[in-house]
């Protein structure tokens, strides 16, 4: 867009009595770029183009920028075009001269102005005259200037005059302001700009628009930063580096010092600094290292920061990288401890300082130790776990190379930041730095318990391995640092979502003479999960009573590993429907989890917590945890945690009586990750009157395929609630033979046999009785209810579907005619059902919504209900199946 108004500015010149166009723009703005353009262009339509560059080395000689573009003018065989030849002895005669008086000068401008019409008219097109870099022109230049814009020459002549307008003085900002001079500006690239000019330069699509915000849309330092790594040295060696340094290169000796000093601040600076760090005889204080900025300033290489009084920053960015690059590594480091002095002085932020402390020659004193923790302290306090981190790697080293190895207290409350922002790579990152020093056993069991629950079971497994092998090769034969990092190499898998295998955990009782209380209580639980998972309920029971004895007793919140076991026990517990014991085990857990900000266990203990209060007939405080325990699994990236947080919200919600799914291919896909979840989907689907979808959900298979005749696999201590969900289903949708639903009772009493739990054995009965019921033997069926919840309690799922289809068998047991409900009844009911509230049925059915809870009232006397919540479980069942046998 510029280029095409500067063309047409150029072409209309000659019809406007010889326009001049100033071109401005910050350096690497793409000045010279567009008149090397409007060079070829000219060109290529016949016309002559002058050029002329002015430069600080020539800026004592008069005119140069004239002459140096008169001197292009060549005519026939090379040589330089008479007239023009003429005008330079002119030029070059008055710069020797004396040109101070009014009077000198005037004549001298007449002369010249004839002299520029006699060139004019020996060529036949137009000419342009292009002056670059004109901030560096001299006065008699811009004189000459001056007279062209006030007397204009009689002639084609078009005149563009590039310059800087920061580092432009202010008799040249004075005559470009005099009027009727058009002026072009390249401001910075638009998005879409930058993206045609990295046109053909590898860049990832994600970097793109980081690289267009830190060149600021300047063209030189986009495609710089796009083609040079990070790195620090290209600048100081690459083409582009030398092009900066070289603005600096005519900068007295003291100049540059101070760009030096201000280099190692950083992007930011202040006169009081510079002077502390350059530490010179030449700026011995603020005063002196003022002036040497100001003109710094003029020269455009630092810049005021707007709203920061006495505030400054260079240029951009890369200008302080080359510069730094630059420096003499020793002056570097020592200037480094220069600055870390005067920061602390003066109250500057801990990772001001820090960044100093680890850069200078004296980075490694027990002073800089306490100035890189308070760093890591400043920077968690502030939301940044991956700047603490760096600043702790750094710690870790200083410590280190005084021979001191800091304890966890220094590095726990990081690890457990970036778990909590989901930085697996900064976790691993930090562990590397970490475990190069005498960590012990029990930081390598917590580092490997952090980065299993952020999903990572292998990371996790390799930092066992690698100080078990450690401890053989130091000969260190402590039984009992092996002994935890056995247990934690199986309890690794378990927070990494994996179930170990049962014969890897009883071989952990080798070292049980050499376990601590917490190590033995894990192993303990870990084999009782095993035995539960796999059905050996008798076998479980004892070490898991063993792991809680264990575990009880401890007043104090439960520390990281004993919350990690408690983990394990209370999943445990919970599968085999010890609920009150699981819940408080969990709930211990979850306190100290909280106290430490330990994100990676509060995931898997929200969700074991839920599940718990679930069963315990708690839906309320089971969903309020739930949506916590997702929230936290979705900030630390844990997929699988979310999928069961999901399903649980499902659940709890529709036992409130509020049966709201996701869609269909959300709910499955989570569902597809583990048993539980497709079990919790399927008691909401049903409860939701989606009978359909529980069996699907149960039993995937495509559609228009016939329904499996099994479960694929079930875990055993869930079979038997799997089952009788199936029958369940089955007996609410009627899409099948009364066979089915007697093969799934089937199967859920064979099921409660094996696994032996009462939990088990009252799904089989209530699946037995959903038997009768399809077969329309209501008065079995409301026996078989009845003891089925006798055997379940009242608060599990099972329960309280066993309670509604008791009273829906036992009403249709009794002859003669049953409490029916109106027309108009059924129309509220039926809403009821789908979730809506008294508001919501009002304006539905176009009454108020006094009537609506009339009519609520009348419908649970009629029905045996005492809440929304259990009116919408009954009406989940309360159809009668088809007909069957009686």
């Amino acid at each position: 867009m510029e280029f095409d108004r500067l063309t047409h500015l150029v072409r209309a010149a000659p019809d406007r009595h010889g326009l001049i166009t100033e071109l401005t723009g910050d350096p690497g703005a793409g000045k010279s770029w567009l008149l090397a353009g409007l060079t070829r262009e000219a060109r290529r339509d016949g016309v002559t183009v002058l050029s002329g560059r002015c430069s600080e080395a020539g800026a004592e000689q008069p005119f140069h920028p004239f002459l140096h573009a008169l001197a292009t003018w060549r005519g026939p065989g090379g040589r330089i075009v008479p007239a023009a030849a003429a005008l330079i002895d002119v030029l070059g005669v008055a710069g020797e001269g004396e040109t101070a008086s009014f009077a000198a000068r005037h004549q001298l401008f007449v002369t010249v102005r004839r002299g520029l019409a006699d060139c004019l008219a020996t060529v036949s097109g137009d000419v342009v005259l292009l002056l670059d870099d004109f901030h560096w022109a001299d006065p008699l230049s811009i004189a000459l200037l001056e007279m062209l814009i006030r007397r204009p020459v009689d002639g084609p002549l078009a005149t563009v005059v590039a310059h800087r307008p920061r580092q432009s003085p202010v008799r040249l900002r004075s005559v470009l302001d005099l009027g009727g001079v058009a002026s072009v500006e390249l401001g910075p690239l638009s998005p879409g700009q930058s993206a045609r000019l990295l046109d053909g330069i590898l860049v990832e699509p994600s970097a793109f628009q980081d690289l267009h915000d830190h060149s600021m849309g300047n063209p030189l330092y986009l495609t710089a930063l796009a083609t040079n790594p990070d790195d620090g040295g290209p600048w100081a060696r690459g083409s582009v580096g030398a092009r900066l340094l070289a603005e600096t290169e005519p900068l007295p000796a003291e100049a540059r010092l101070v760009l030096d000093a201000a280099a190692v601040l950083g992007d930011l600076f202040d006169a009081a600094g510079v002077a502390a760090v350059a530490a010179a005889a030449t700026v011995a204080d603020r005063d002196a290292a003022c002036r040497v900025l100001a003109e710094l300033r003029r020269r455009d290489l630092v810049r005021p920061v707007p709203g920061s009084p006495g505030r400054l920053t260079f240029r951009h960015p890369l200008v302080r990288r080359a510069l730094y690059g630059a420096i003499d590594p020793c002056w570097r480091s020592a200037a480094h401890g220069r600055a870390v002095r005067h920061l602390s002085a003066t109250g500057a932020p801990p990772a001001e300082v820090a960044r100093h402390a680890e850069r200078s020659s004296a980075g490694t004193g027990s002073s800089d130790a306490g100035l890189l923790m308070a760093a890591v302290h400043d920077a968690l306090r502030h939301g940044r776990p991956a700047e603490a981190a760096h600043w702790t790697s750094s710690a870790l080293r200083v410590h280190r190379a005084h021979g001191t190895e800091p304890g966890p207290e220094l590095w726990r409350p990081v690890v457990r930041a970036l778990a909590a922002d989901a930085d697996a790579a900064g976790v691993r990152g930090l562990a590397r730095e970490i475990l190069g020093g005498r960590t012990g056993a029990r930081s390598v069991a917590f580092l490997s318990s952090v980065t299993a629950a952020l999903g990572d079971g292998g990371e996790a497994q390799a930092l066992v391995l690698a100080e078990l092998t450690g401890l053989t090769a130091r000969g260190d034969a402590d039984p009992a640092a092996r002994a935890l990092l056995h247990v934690q190499a199986q309890l690794a898998k378990v927070l990494a979502g994996e179930t170990p295998a049962r014969a890897d955990v009883e071989a952990l009782a080798r070292d049980a003479a050499h376990e601590d209380r917490v190590t033995g209580a894990g192993r303990l639980a870990l084999l009782g999960m095993c035995m539960v998972i796999g059905g050996d309920i008798c076998g479980a029971t004892e070490p898991l009573r063993a792991a809680a004895r264990l575990l009880d007793g401890q007043e104090a919140p439960a520390g990281s590993r004993e919350a990690a076991h408690l983990l394990v026990l209370a999943w445990a517990e919970a599968l085999l429907g010890w609920y009150d014991q699981g819940r408080a085990h969990a709930e211990r857990a979850l306190s100290g989890a909280r106290e430490r900000g330990e994100a990676h266990l509060m995931a898997p203990l929200l969700g074991t917590l839920s599940y718990i209060l679930f069963h315990m007939g708690l839906p309320a405080d089971a969903h309020t945890a739930a949506l916590e325990g997702r929230s936290v699994a979705h900030r630390i990236g844990r997929d699988d945690h979310v999928g069961l947080a999901d399903a649980l919200i499902a659940a709890s919600w529709a036992r409130l009586g509020r049966p709201t799914l996701p869609s269909a291919h959300d709910a499955d896909r989570a569902a597809s990750r583990t048993p539980i979840n497709a079990l919790l989907f399927a008691e909401a689907a049903l409860a939701g009157g989606e009978p359909g979808r529980a069996v699907a959900l149960l039993l995937p298979y495509e559609p228009g395929d016939p329904v499996p005749e099994q479960v694929p696999e079930p875990v055993p201590v869930y079979a038997a609630w799997c089952y009788e969900l199936l029958a369940a289903a089955s007996l609410r949708a009627d899409d099948g033979p009364h066979a089915r639903v007697q093969r799934w009772a089937e199967a859920a009493a064979d099921a409660a046999v094996a696994v032996g739990l009462p939990e088990a054995g009252g799904h089989a009965m209530l699946a037995k009785g959903h038997v009768f019921a399809h077969a329309r033997r209501w008065d079995r069926a409301a026996r078989c209810y009845e003891d089925a919840l006798a055997v379940l309690g009242e608060g599990t799922p099972g329960a309280a579907r066993a309670r509604d289809l008791a009273r829906v068998a036992v009403q249709n047991a009794v002859p003669g005619p049953q409490p029916g409900l109106t027309s108009r009844e059924r129309e509220v009911a039926d809403l009821a059902g789908e979730g809506l509230k008294t508001k919501d049925i009002a304006e539905r059915l176009r009454i108020s919504p006094r009537t609506v809870d009339v009519h609520l009232n009348r419908i649970y006397a009629k029905l045996g209900v005492s809440s929304r919540a259990a009116l919408v479980r009954l009406l989940s069942v309360a159809d009668p199946p088809g007909p069957g046998p009686r």
